[in-house]
């Protein structure tokens, strides 16, 4: 029996301000003081300064059109202890696929503009898309710094239709942050494309605030056609 393996596709994850993960930064609290330390009457215990959250830059791109034509591309990623993976999936006519030698188990689907991406990762799957979807809400929240005003928007679990007809589980989370200076646009959703509801395939897209309707447009064609061909 074929070992089911996890697709991973991200949009403009280099664009969130992380070569190859969801988020970057870390947010640490001020250590504690230690027990028994003596402590002078009356003092107030230092803390760190409050960052102030920052003011998104605006980016008067125009906003990422719907209605465009897709084409399926093939391709090999090789996930770490796994034997090589053949994926297939559907994304926008000309957005570039790039390859990061210290990441094999990825590609990345840019467009002209480099605003916007698709980035497919194979690993095994170990959680069901529920799972999948509260872990990574909690390492965002774990990880983003106050003043890089992480926003969260929305969170769903349901079942969507491949483009065989077949029902797919599926988890969405929507948030907004500012990694650098603009205020970055990002859904990521898990899909079960298996017997069962363990993820199968992570798609996250990443834009700018106005391009929300053409990525759900992405997202849709790339969820419906992401599968595993070998």
């Amino acid at each position: 029996m074929k070992r089911p393996i996890l697709v991973t596709g991200i949009l403009a994850i280099t664009l969130l301000g992380a070569a190859a993960g969801y988020y970057t930064g870390d947010h640490t609290e001020p250590a504690p003081t230690a027990a028994g330390e003596a402590v002078p009457l009356g003092g107030v215990a230092p803390s760190e300064p409050t960052v102030p959250v920052k003011t998104p830059v605006p980016n008067d791109l125009a906003a990422l059109e719907t209605g465009l034509s897709y084409e399926r591309h093939l391709f090999t990623v090789r996930p770490a202890g796994q034997q090589p993976v053949q994926i297939s999936i559907k994304t926008p006519d000309r957005w570039r696929l790039t390859k990061d030698p210290d990441a094999p188990a990825e590609v990345k689907f840019l467009d002209p503009r480099n605003e916007r991406a698709v980035r497919v990762e194979a690993v095994e799957p170990t959680e069901t898309t529920t799972d999948s979807r509260k872990k990574l809400v909690v390492g965002l929240r774990q990880s983003q710094a106050p003043e890089n005003d992480l926003r969260i928007l929305s969170q769903t679990d349901e079942q969507v239709e491949d483009d065989e007809g077949r029902l797919r589980a599926v988890s969405t989370l929507v948030y907004t942050y500012i990694p650098n200076k603009t205020r970055r646009y990002v859904i990521v959703r898990w899909v079960a494309t298996g017997e069962d509801d363990r993820t199968t395939v992570e798609m996250s897209i990443t834009g700018l605030p106005q391009d929300a309707k053409g990525l759900d447009e992405v997202l849709h064609q790339a969820t419906r056609t992401v599968r595993e061909t070998n």
